[in-house]
């Protein structure tokens, strides 16, 4: 078994088998999983990063499927959110509603019963109200701590008191959303507490990841030819996401976004895989 280098500096052994399946949730087809999980598993060598091999892996999956060497990049795609001027919170709040929260408004500031709290998303579902707490980090290996997730508790509770006194007869319930993981303590404060939690490969059943690839609510981001130019020019014009994107030709692109035509071409054959399917570009 060869031992590589997480991004928190810990050593693990290479599994083969988690990183295959990593391939398959990003959609490549089981034979281009298979070669290519042949193909890393010669190549990692003692000591090598999860950095390097993703590196290694992206590239071979861009190469022989497109679609999926795409989706394999959303972890990275994340993290260029807020050095390209996107919101995390802005992001979170079209993933919920998405998933069929309603009302939903961010930086809101709510009154407790000991202070006010500015809270990133407030959102209802079901007739009840949803706190929503965003933790945005620019590097993978930043776990969100249990201290984030006591403070948001503590300020649901405090907000509810309020409410209470007030005789609003509101449920509310605390989700905390990061890009990244949580800490084993994060996660166990959460359990006791009743606290929802999405994040990168949490829950298993359903974590970040799955939520955007069932919405198709890609970042731009995400998409190998934007480059940082790029990145900022869509920031300017509030497009963040890829599926909004697709509809515009080449011609758009140059013209609105001021990106050069061989870049703009890339990007829009990239968006129109990762959307429609097909390379057919216009």
């Amino acid at each position: 078994m060869v031992e590589i280098i997480k991004t928190t500096g810990e050593r693990e052994l290479f599994e083969r088998e988690k990183f295959c399946e990593s391939l398959h949730k990003a959609g490549a087809p089981s034979d281009v999983t298979e070669e290519i999980c042949a193909l890393l598993e010669k190549e990692v060598t003692p000591g090598m990063s999860t950095t390097q091999i993703f590196r290694k892996a992206s590239k071979y999956l861009m190469r022989r499927n497109l679609p999926a060497g795409i989706r394999y990049n959303v972890k990275r795609g994340l993290e260029l959110l807020g050095p390209a001027g996107f919101l995390f919170e802005q992001f979170v709040e079209t993933l919920m509603r998405a998933e069929g929260y309603e009302n939903t408004a961010r930086d809101q500031m709510i009154r407790g019963e000991c202070v006010e709290h500015e809270i990133d998303v407030v959102a209802e579902k079901g007739g009840e109200r949803h706190i929503v707490e965003v933790k945005y980090h620019n590097q993978s290996a930043i776990k969100t701590p249990v201290e984030v997730v006591m403070y948001a508790d503590a300020r649901r509770e405090d907000i509810a008191r309020a409410e209470a006194k007030q005789g609003k007869n509101v449920k509310h319930h605390l989700l905390l959303v990061t890009n990244t993981k949580f800490s084993k303590n994060a996660l166990a404060y959460a359990r006791c507490r009743a606290i929802a939690l999405i994040g990168w490969q949490y829950p298993r059943e359903r974590c970040l990841e799955d939520i955007i690839r069932e919405h198709v609510l890609y970042p731009t981001t995400v998409l190998p030819s934007v480059d940082r130019g790029a990145r900022e020019a869509f920031a300017r014009h509030d497009m963040m996401l890829v599926r909004d994107l697709a509809p515009y030709s080449v011609e758009d692109v140059v013209r609105k976004f001021g990106i050069d035509e061989r870049r703009a071409r890339g990007i829009i054959k990239e968006a129109h895989v990762l959307v429609y399917g097909t390379q057919h570009v216009d």
